[in-house]
């Protein structure tokens, strides 16, 4: 009641009520699946929009609690990964206290970091930002809320992580921290870039058999069961379902809540493979794929429109400079959660979501007030002369 709602989520909910309810009708999509999300998209964005408003939009100050506390679960990362080798149980081992959680064999050290985090590669994708500013902070000599030991801390749990998702992260950082938008950065970010990659494929046995199996599945088709027992034919098949239901609705969509059901119309479980393999049935492991059968063109267009359009680029002016680092570490989060993260509101990813947003409109009056400044100087530096 006292902050109200803000109209351009109102406008996106309704939009996605409107074309839910007509798949609904027209048998795309149950009744259950589509309240259950949509209902949950609604409850989960209302409540960051006013967290937001609670801290009356004090971004930096919010970002700044998220990152003090990526710090905190890197930390609880390292000292996994220390009581694993020492073989203290009970410090790495945390399934007795948090649901769906397990000890993930594998990685460099017989152990991949997981920290607080069901899965590896959910805190590749959750710490993603924090790693941004770490790299960031390092390569620029900057101390942007963290400090230097923070920085180095979150960058080792990140690579212990041994996950395919953080090392794809680490390479999309380094390349925005560097300014990979010029030529003569693009050819340095290339070049760590395919360096880290082939250091990372030699050592670690679990990013190289998924980087195996993904060619064998997306380049040769190949179904044996080495390269479809991984999370690759996950989103081999997830993609394959996607594609199938964009190809029935393209404009629209089957709506939100409807993956399930193209998942057991579609799925390749069913055809080409010869034994029970179903994972993430419901949420495509891809924010990407699943928006692409659940909204189609009208969805997924209007989200890379407002990932392109609040994207705030190299910035040498002491005013901006800090909208544009909150801007490409929240954008690595997002761009991980459409390529390996199916859940719309998992992981408080709408309130990155509206961080993006918001970041994006405080830029843009900042900097319009800092050229309306100049404009302004400009013309009584002139009148002065003139005088």
């Amino acid at each position: 009641m006292k902050y109200g709602y803000p109209q351009f989520l109102m406008k996106i909910l309704g939009i996605i009520a409107i074309t839910g309810i007509y798949n609904v009708i027209a048998g795309n999509c149950t009744s259950f699946g589509f309240i259950k999300i949509w209902g949950g998209m609604l409850l989960s964005f209302s409540f960051y929009y006013y967290v937001l408003c609670y801290y009356k939009f004090n971004l930096f100050q919010l970002f700044s609690v998220y990152l003090k506390w990526s710090f905190f679960a890197a930390a609880l990362g390292l000292i996994q990964l220390f009581t694993f080798i020492v073989g203290f149980g009970p410090g790495y081992n945390y399934s007795w206290l948090l649901n769906k959680w397990g000890v993930i064999e594998g990685g460099l050290f017989g152990i991949r970091v997981n920290s607080l985090f069901a899965e590896p590669s959910t805190l590749a994708a959750v710490l993603a930002p924090a790693v941004y500013v770490a790299v960031y902070n390092m390569i620029h000599k900057s101390n942007f809320i963290l400090n230097k030991k923070e920085s180095i801390i979150i960058i080792i749990c990140y690579l212990v992580t041994s996950s395919s998702t953080a090392y794809l992260g680490l390479m999309l950082i380094i390349f925005l921290v560097i300014d990979g938008f010029k030529i003569r950065y693009l050819f340095l970010g290339l070049g760590i870039g395919i360096i880290g990659f082939f250091i990372f494929y030699k050592y670690s046995l679990d990013f190289q058999s998924r980087i195996d199996s993904s060619i064998a599945l997306w380049v040769y088709e190949d179904f044996r069961i080495e390269n479809t027992n991984t999370s690759g034919f996950v989103l081999y098949n997830n993609f394959h379902i996607g594609y199938e239901t964009f190809k029935e609705s393209p404009l629209i969509g089957h709506g939100v809540g409807s993956f399930e059901l193209g998942y057991e119309k579609h799925t390749l479980t069913k055809t080409v493979l010869n034994y029970n393999f179903e994972l993430n049935t419901s949420d495509g492991n891809s924010l990407f794929i699943r928006m692409m059968g659940e909204t189609g063109l009208l969805g997924l267009g209007s989200f890379l429109f407002l990932i392109i359009r609040g994207f705030v680029a190299k910035r040498t002016r002491e005013e901006l400079v800090k909208y544009r680092i909150l801007s490409q570490a929240v954008l690595i989060m997002i761009l991980l959660n459409l390529l390996r993260q199916g859940n719309y509101f998992l992981n408080g990813f709408p309130f990155f979501v509206l961080l993006y947003y918001y970041n994006w409109k405080e830029y843009k009056r900042v900097e319009g007030k800092l050229k309306t400044n100049i404009k302004h100087e400009l013309i009584e530096n002139e009148n002065s002369t003139t005088n």
